[in-house]
């Protein structure tokens, strides 16, 4: 027996990220998604929730949905829903709704789990079991499940990783590694962490997080995309194999700068990253500066206009010479500001760079912080 498909999760369609149109790149991942299910004949595709907003997600989007569905009919497409995309009264998945919408609903090779428990979507040799987020604190294996052996038998859920949650992450349908491994399923597709993680044992690979399709936040760096799972069983043993696909056209770079380089190596910096890009025009830079400098951050704004770019300056601090003369030269921490001050005027821009740093170091070692030294080519 064998079973391909296409595992993803978290695409959160409706989303917005800054002035990002995450709607263009959103439709781009689900074409290319099912492009990638006919080309290499997969057997189905399975969503492990968050596949939209429930409270911006329009007809419009709806329709779109179907209209991409129906491009792999009959093969199905399975919905575990998430937390953002709740099964409720007014969520897209209910019917009511969709006439009220006067939608006609969705295809018929769409399956969406509804029960509260565990439930399952035959398939063959092939059962696939999932249940909705409902009840967050509702562990996601509270129960035993008799399953059959014979058959190939995969789950997908929305759910958090005990001891692995992410930080600022909300809890859902929590879970052991013990849970996965007892279970009795060949293989869970889960959905929820926006990065992707394996749990395995001795024979293979048991669960995985495909992460999120496009990202769906600014901290959310590297290729997006999905998961090619390919399940034999044989003999009463099975045999899994993944491929990592990648689906978005839209990615995160981030772009760490020293605030105490001087304007000319930062723009460099960001010039070459830019260009060395793969696709620039497609890609939202984070520059994130850190430490103190007198970077004119402005100019750069105005500078790299032309492109997606966020200035992090949550670690930077402006570097104000004027400020630290006011501290009394009667001091002695007055009188060391003093004299490197004067050593700074005094410098070229090569040795200024290292004064600014030793300034900064010696003001760092009176207020009894830790010295984190850098290094010059």
């Amino acid at each position: 027996m064998k079973f391909k498909f296409l595992h993803v999760s978290d695409l959160h369609l409706g989303l917005k990220i800054k002035e990002i149109d995450r709607l263009k790149y959103c439709q781009q991942a689900l074409l290319k998604a099912f492009k990638i299910i006919k080309e290499k004949q997969l057997d189905a595709m399975i969503v492990a929730g968050d596949f939209f907003e429930n409270d911006k997600i329009y007809r419009e989007d709806i329709e779109f949905l179907n209209e991409v569905f129906e491009l792999i009919y009959p093969k199905p497409v399975i919905i575990s829903p998430g937390n953002h995309d709740f099964l409720a009264p007014d969520c897209p998945y209910d019917e009511k709704l969709l006439n009220i919408l006067r939608f006609k609903g969705w295809q018929e090779n769409v399956k969406v789990f509804k029960k509260p428990e565990f439930s399952f979507f035959p398939l063959d040799n092939v059962n696939i079991y999932g249940k909705p987020c409902i009840n967050r604190q509702a562990r996601a294996f509270d129960k035993s499940i008799n399953i059959n052996p014979a058959k190939i038998n995969i789950a997908v859920i929305h759910a958090s990783r005990v001891n692995f949650n992410p930080e600022s992450k909300e809890v859902w349908h929590p879970f052991e590694d013990s849970d996965i491994l007892k279970s009795g399923f060949d293989y869970i597709a889960l959905g929820h962490y926006h990065n992707y993680s394996e749990i395995s044992d001795d024979s293979g690979i048991k669960a995985a997080y495909s992460g999120s399709m496009v990202p769906a936040s600014i901290y959310e760096y590297g290729k997006r995309g999905g998961l090619i799972v390919e399940i034999v069983k044989e003999g009463g043993k099975t045999k899994i194999e993944t491929e990592f696909v990648g689906l978005s056209d839209f990615s995160i770079k981030k772009i760490e700068i020293s605030a105490s380089q001087n304007m000319e190596k930062v723009k460099n910096i960001i010039s070459n990253e830019i260009t060395e890009s793969d696709a620039p025009q497609d890609t939202l830079f984070i520059v994130k500066i850190k430490g103190m400098g007198d970077l004119n951050i402005n100019y750069l704004k105005e500078l790299f206009s032309g492109h997606k770019i966020l200035f992090d300056i949550s670690e930077f601090t402006k570097f104000d010479i004027e400020r630290l003369r006011e501290v009394s030269p009667q001091t002695t921490i007055g009188i060391f500001i003093n004299e490197m001050l004067k050593m700074i005027e005094q410098s070229d821009d090569e040795e200024k760079q290292i004064l600014e740093d030793a300034l900064i170091y010696g003001l760092d070692a009176f207020a009894g912080k830790q010295i984190t030294p850098k290094f010059y080519d």
